[in-house]
């Protein structure tokens, strides 16, 4: 089994055993020993749910924060769109990015032309892939299908990020200027916790061209104190394209790219559902599902501060006085090559009840056995969060039968 990094880290000393985590992990790859949690790792998929439940903020992620970029003689932002909805009102972009400037950043690169090269990219390779396609825009949504679908791989669109497209542009633009690798510092502002997980797996580059990732959130009050202070000039942006802004909320990238069928869908409990019926034949008359770790898509991340209704509202606000039209009229060759499979490996991690066939099937048959003998309450008394997990766990030799609170223990159930 290839090991992924995980960004999404458990603080032990902090955690107090509460199970909130555990409850509400869509993946279940969370559990509750001894009073702590501990998480399986090859279950998790860096949604960061655990960082947006947890009371005692025992679950985090190692980022950057704004005093990194100081390491570089120029230091670039590149601000996911979900920032210009996060202020309880609306404020032009223009500023906000006047605002960064202040915080110390040297340039503060706009990605919606990245966001454009991505659709055109997605719009050419639908023609290409399995249907129905499934875009990877959502990194934790990658991470979903290496681990539990890899039947699903075909099914999906090939391209890089939108940040990665950005981070690769602006490296192009800074090395022909003359400026070496080590002196440009990049740092994506984060809506949530997968992207530094998305940067640290690429296996693609020795140097990634993201040096860092900072959470909104972290630097929220110094913006919110720049823009408040009536001091700065608007910066011009108004080569923001609609595809830019709006790939981040549900249904953004389909209507950028004029599909006419499609399903959006947010939230992994009803992701997984959706690529359930794909990998059982259904959904093949769809062209494109694009689907959502979080809840409200972007919006809904861990590390954003606004209601994500309200922060739909303002992101509305700022698309409908948006030209709807790409910044290109077509895509070069060179960008196609650069920014589809050959720069980009989906990693394999499959979940193995045991390396070998015969033992994987006769583990089957017991947890199949043992599931029908729990008494089906999904209580969680156990430490794992339903009673089919607390079957695979007992299985993989993580928890024992007596465990459960209320199995009849009398019964025939065995391992074989």
């Amino acid at each position: 089994m290839t090991k992924l990094f995980h960004s999404v880290k458990l603080i032990e000393d902090k955690c107090k055993g509460c199970s909130k985590c555990m409850n509400n992990c869509p993946m279940e790859a969370v559990r509750i020993k001894n009073s702590k949690a501990f998480v399986i790792e090859d279950k998790c998929i860096d949604c960061g749910e655990c960082i947006k439940v947890c009371p005692y903020n025992a679950h985090d992620i190692d980022r950057d924060y704004l005093e990194d970029i100081q390491k570089y003689k120029i230091k670039v932002a590149v601000p996911s769109t979900t920032l210009y909805a996060q202020f309880g009102e609306y404020v032009d972009p223009g500023i906000i990015h006047a605002a960064l400037l202040k915080l110390g950043f040297d340039e503060v690169y706009e990605q919606t032309y990245a966001c454009d090269i991505v659709a055109e990219i997605t719009k050419k390779e639908i023609e290409n892939t399995k249907k129905p396609a499934i875009s990877l825009v959502c990194p934790s949504i990658a991470r979903l299908i290496s681990i539990n679908y890899p039947s699903l791989i075909e099914n999906t669109i090939k391209v890089l990020t939108p940040i990665e497209v950005a981070a690769s542009l602006i490296r192009e633009k800074y090395e022909k200027a003359g400026y070496k690798y080590e002196d440009v510092g990049i740092f994506f502002l984060t809506p949530c916790a997968v992207w530094l997980t998305s940067l640290k797996q690429s296996p693609t580059k020795q140097n990634p061209d993201i040096n860092g990732i900072i959470a909104i959130k972290d630097i929220y009050s110094k913006l919110l104190k720049e823009i408040k202070s009536g001091e700065i000039e608007k910066l011009d942006v108004s080569s923001m394209s609609f595809t830019g802004l709006s790939v981040v909320v549900p249904g953004g990238l389909c209507k950028s790219i004029n599909s006419s069928n499609y399903i959006t869908v947010d939230g992994v409990k009803n992701v997984i559902k959706v690529l359930d019926e794909v990998e059982s034949g259904k959904l093949q008359d769809v062209e494109l599902i694009e689907p959502f770790a979080c809840s409200g898509g972007c919006l809904g991340g861990s590390f954003l501060v606004e209601n994500p209704y309200n922060a739909r509202r303002l992101l509305d606000k700022c698309i409908k006085d948006t030209n709807f039209t790409y910044s290109f009229d077509e895509l070069s060759d060179y960008y196609m090559q650069q920014f589809v499979e050959n720069v980009r490996n989906i990693k394999f991690s499959n979940q193995k009840l045991a390396e070998d066939f015969v033992s994987a099937v006769k583990k089957m048959k017991y947890m199949n056995e043992l599931v029908n003998t729990l008494p089906g309450t999904d209580c969680g008394q156990c430490g794992s969060p339903s009673c089919k997990a607390f079957a695979e766990d007992v299985v993989r030799g993580l928890a024992h039968i007596e465990d459960c609170k209320y199995i009849n223990l009398g019964g025939d159930v065995n391992e074989g």
